[in-house]
């Protein structure tokens, strides 16, 4: 009797099974189309207004100053009795080019400026 023995039960757990969670995807707001007009046109105007008005101020200040380099390579040119009168020559020849070519794109510029109103 003293050798009895005594049996355990094992007890076995058993894992809890895993909870999936669902994945649920926020849709984005749905943007009326009236807003996304609004919106578009106030970025457009805004966005126009100030480039042209910087166009305009670079192309005159270059025009200026390629008028008034211009002119300085022809009076040196004029003046100097050196070898650098060829070099005085094409300079004003390449300023005057590019003189010519500001003022086309000035006027072209004022032309689309008045063609908007």
């Amino acid at each position: 009797m003293l050798n009895m023995a005594v049996k355990k039960k094992k007890v076995v757990k058993k894992k809890a099974p895993k909870k999936t969670k669902k994945v649920v995807r926020k849709k984005a707001p749905i943007k009326s189309q009236s807003f996304k007009k609004v919106r578009a046109k106030s970025k457009v105007v805004s966005r126009q207004a100030r480039p042209a008005n910087r166009k305009f101020r670079l192309v005159v200040r270059n025009l200026i100053l390629f008028v008034i380099l211009s002119i300085l390579s022809y009076v040196l040119y004029t003046v100097s009795s050196s070898t650098l009168v060829d070099v005085f020559y094409f300079l004003g020849i390449i300023f005057g080019v590019i003189s010519i070519a500001l003022f086309i794109v000035l006027l072209a510029l004022l032309f689309l400026k008045l063609a908007k109103k």
